[in-house]
């Protein structure tokens, strides 16, 4: 027997924020608080002392960081990662979004898909938390 749906009901309808509906992420993003981070960034013959960030959120695609010093859109950077039991990560990124706040967060885009990490992230997920 064959139902017919009606979509206009109230009950499927989820209203959303605006940057909630127009965010474009694919990718599980993990909230971790066992990782340390850092930035590096291309020099003319090698990167520049480590920037400690603060992680906000990670996927296999990219990440959402918080920077006490000014970043610029599009520059090219490499992304450290240093979790609580020693595993890391350095992984080549661009500085693709500025959140207009008093906190400056940034997203991070990784360069190319990071299987690896994606599945270290979520083997080593404690507390199941998703953003």
């Amino acid at each position: 027997m064959e139902h017919d749906i009606n979509y206009d009901d109230e009950v499927f309808i989820i209203p959303l924020a605006d940057n909630e509906s127009n965010n474009q992420r694919i990718a599980v993003r993990y909230i971790r608080t066992d990782i340390s981070a850092s930035l590096s960034m291309p020099g003319w013959f090698n990167f520049t002392n480590h920037i400690p960030v603060r992680l906000l959120d990670i996927s296999s695609k990219g990440s959402r960081i918080v920077s006490n010093r000014k970043l610029a859109l599009n520059k090219k950077v490499i992304l450290h990662l240093l979790f609580d039991d020693s595993q890391s990560f350095s992984i080549k990124a661009k500085i693709v979004h500025l959140t207009s706040s008093n906190e400056k967060q940034y997203g991070v885009k990784f360069e190319n898909l990071h299987n690896e990490l994606g599945e270290y992230l979520l083997d080593s997920q404690q507390d199941l938390t998703f953003s």
